[in-house]
């Protein structure tokens, strides 16, 4: 998928290295400038080259403009890619995989992991490039007017590229001594104090004073070592800098007494050491950089790359008629399993599943629509087997209302239609069968009314009405509900469960309310308990059994 992306912007890519490459060229192209105006005969040469080199100016600045406004429109697109392709796949990724990984870990795909891809991969490259142009174009400078001192300025860069990096490992070595003993004093620390109370109550406070001054004196001299090896290691490059320099500047001296460049390529040449030997420190850190990037790009694109739950899987495209659960197992936890479930839900009937808490009930409603662990036996969707089906489609047309409900920082109205096309009449007797229009018509804005992050301006059962208006206003045929009137007073959701119990739709619902006249209302109630199905059938039936259910009515009715 991240080729593709790159694939997708590789023509604007290229498009932007024309400008880079330019600066490229130009930005060692001053020091030559420099040469004419110093090397300039007379006044009337002087401000010729002057003018040349206002204008050269100029050019430099408007190039790098225009290389820096193309850079960041490759940039942008690239990371709106990224970011776009990475949201759709996250939607369409299984609910248990997002569970496990956790929305923190996926956030930080969206921050840090793309922020690494665009700053150590893209702007890190056109920094490469860039920084390789300044390097040939030196190097053929170089070479255009003294090729001994193109020798001359090789050697004294390896030696001030090498230095450093020599000395690199001495620095770290140092401060990892540092950083082992500062651990260890302080790990000894957070021991003592936390005895705090048992080293005064046995008259040891002048022994673990002792023993903390000797870990002390070691921390510290370990500090100064360290400081010591980075004050040396900047010393001895700096000695070798000012050493570069003076060999170049010297050498540069001699071909000047024997006539062979002037003093003008001197300072010329001098600049052009910098471009030599800051695009090899360069280059070698982008590499280091790249490599780095490797594991975060690895994981994004396996991220990106993964297949959908849904890919090459079967649409529900009508109405379901028929739902059928035939010796259905799924293990659920270490300690939990559906077990042996025989069940059918025919369309325009009312199913409430009942049972006391970890029973099983929400289990069979993520079997349906989540899928979950594998399971055994057949589920049956209208003739076709679910693991064959694609949820989302099932969904569409037989949409899940869970207890736990989720409001955006929108107005009611988007919370109500999803950002989908319904009309504000329809939005208005959506929230009308949810019970909360007339507390929705009293605020300033009305449906058009802002709700604050987390719902903080809503109570609880305010919004979870909101979002059983999204149920009312797509009228679907059949729907799974999960205990949705567990926020709202017993008034309220009687009056909301009696208006979908009323409704010309299947639905298939977790309840705990036992109020007889909405009991009355389903077609079939089944009882669940330890996983498995005890007892079935309608509210007269089963309370005549005087078994579960019977038992479950009289403790929670109302």
């Amino acid at each position: 998928m991240l080729q593709s992306i790159y694939k997708k912007n590789r023509y604007k890519f290229l498009i932007s290295l024309i400008p880079v490459i330019i600066v490229g060229i130009m930005a060692p192209m001053r020091s030559y400038i420099m040469q004419l105006l110093i090397d300039s005969s007379n006044y009337k040469e002087l401000l010729e080259k002057c003018l040349i080199a206002a204008v050269f100016s100029v050019g430099v600045f408007i190039f790098e403009w225009i290389c820096k406004k193309s850079q960041a429109i490759v940039v942008r697109d690239i990371e709106k890619d990224l970011r776009n392709h990475l949201m759709q796949k996250l939607f369409y990724i299984s609910a248990n995989q997002f569970e496990k990984k956790g929305l923190a870990y996926y956030l930080s795909k969206f921050t840090t992991d793309i922020g690494i891809i665009l700053n150590d991969g893209v702007n890190n490259v056109y920094g490469m490039i860039m920084q390789f142009v300044f390097a040939v174009v030196a190097v053929i400078y170089l070479l255009c007017v003294e090729p001994f001192v193109l020798l001359i300025v090789a050697a004294v860069s390896f030696v001030q590229f090498a230095v450093p990096n020599i000395l690199k490992k001495k620095i770290a070595s140092s401060r990892k001594e540092y950083t082992e003993a500062l651990e260890v004093y302080l790990d000894g620390i957070k021991s003592d104090l936390g005895g705090h109370k048992v080293i005064r109550t046995f008259g040891a406070v002048e022994q673990i004073l002792g023993k903390q001054k000797k870990l002390s004196d070691f921390v510290c001299r370990k500090n100064e070592y360290s400081t010591k090896t980075l004050y040396w290691a900047q010393a001895l490059a700096s000695f070798v800098n000012n050493a570069a320099f003076l060999v170049v500047l010297g050498s540069c001296m001699f071909f000047v007494a024997a006539g062979r460049i002037t003093v003008g390529e001197i300072v010329a040449i001098t600049n052009m050491m910098n471009f030599v030997l800051t695009p090899c420190k360069t280059i070698a850190g982008g590499m280091i950089q790249l490599r780095a990037m490797e594991k975060v790009k690895a994981e994004l694109e396996a991220l990106l790359e993964q297949d959908s739950e849904n890919d090459n899987k079967e649409n529900i495209e009508q109405n379901i008629k028929k739902i059928s659960l035939d010796n259905v197992g799924q293990k659920i936890s270490d300690n939990f399993s559906l077990d042996k479930l025989t069940m059918t839900f025919e369309k325009g009937k009312k199913y409430a599943i009942v049972g006391k808490s970890g029973s099983g009930k929400s289990s069979i409603i993520k079997l349906l629509t989540e899928y979950g662990p594998d399971y055994t036996g057949r589920v049956l969707i209208d003739g076709h087997e679910l693991s064959g089906l694609n949820k989302e489609s099932i969904m569409h047309v037989s949409p899940v209302c869970y207890q736990q409900t989720y409001i955006f920082s929108d107005t009611v109205f988007n919370n109500v239609t999803l950002y989908q096309d319904y009309s504000k009449d329809e939005v208005i007797e959506a929230l009308r069968k949810a019970g909360i229009y007339d507390t929705i018509q009293k605020l300033p804005g009305g449906v058009d009314e802002k709700i604050q992050e987390n719902g903080k301006n809503f109570s609880g059962g305010e919004l979870q009405r909101i979002a059983l208006a999204r149920l009312f206003l797509r009228n679907k045929t059949m729907t799974f509900l999960d205990e949705i009137t567990s926020g709202l007073d017993n008034a309220t959701a009687y009056e909301i469960e009696k208006r979908l119990l009323d409704e010309d739709m299947t639905i298939i619902s977790i309840t705990h309310r036992y109020n007889k006249a909405l009991m009355q209302k389903y077609d079939e109630i089944i009882v669940m308990c330890a996983g498995k199905v005890v007892e079935r059938g309608k509210f007269d039936e089963l309370m005549g059994k005087e078994g579960e259910f019977f038992n479950l009515y009289k403790i929670l009715s109302e």
